[in-house]
């Protein structure tokens, strides 16, 4: 588990806006149930928890944030860590692979 604050949302107002407005719009697309038909279930309290978290992220001030190690992912480290395949992000290198590709190993 970890605090919004815990994460570097960038230096500058105008990088902390980006990275708040990249993940309200991550957010948005998974609440419009994007690429939902590719899951193995129907998760049924998803959207309630998607929209729980996106309240959070809207309400947060990111200037507020204490600047911690986490970064949120730019465009180069999230191209790095793409499964083509899936065309879904890793979580490299916390994980050994895409999630899908290695669910059964």
């Amino acid at each position: 588990m970890f605090g919004l604050a815990e994460l570097n949302w960038g230096d500058t107002p105008k990088d902390q806006a980006a990275a708040k407005d990249f993940v309200l719009r991550v957010l948005d697309l998974a609440l419009s149930r994007h690429r939902w038909e590719e899951l193995t279930y129907e998760p049924p309290r998803a959207k309630g928890y998607l929209r729980t978290y996106r309240s959070m992220v809207e309400e947060f001030d990111p200037a507020t944030a204490g600047g911690g190690t986490d970064v949120l992912p730019g465009p180069q480290e999230a191209a790095m860590a793409s499964c083509v395949r899936h065309r879904v992000l890793d979580a490299l290198p916390f994980w050994e692979g895409c999630v899908f590709c290695t669910a059964g190993v």
